[in-house]
């Protein structure tokens, strides 16, 4: 797991034994304390999510004035570049 959790004994980094997923948005795990000695079962729930709204832009789908790039007159009309 991506979670640190501190003991609350002994405030040090604990580890992870074994976790067990619920439901879809809950997770419970027995955590130990390497320092103490201490054995530790916490509770995950996800309480918000957001999901990113994807909406096609018809707008790229317009025809623009610019000719086609594969167009000799449009190639020829182009400025060298300076490298």
């Amino acid at each position: 797991m991506a979670v640190e959790i501190h003991c609350p004994y002994c405030n040090s980094k604990t580890h992870t034994r074994t976790s067990v997923r619920i439901t879809p948005t809950a997770t419970t795990a027995q955590i130990g304390c390497r320092s103490c000695g201490a054995r530790l079962k916490v509770g995950f729930q996800i309480t918000e999510a957001w999901m990113p709204k994807y909406n096609e832009d018809f707008e790229v789908f317009k025809w623009t004035e610019f000719p086609p790039a594969n167009d000799d007159k449009f190639k020829q009309d182009q400025l060298p570049l300076a490298l």
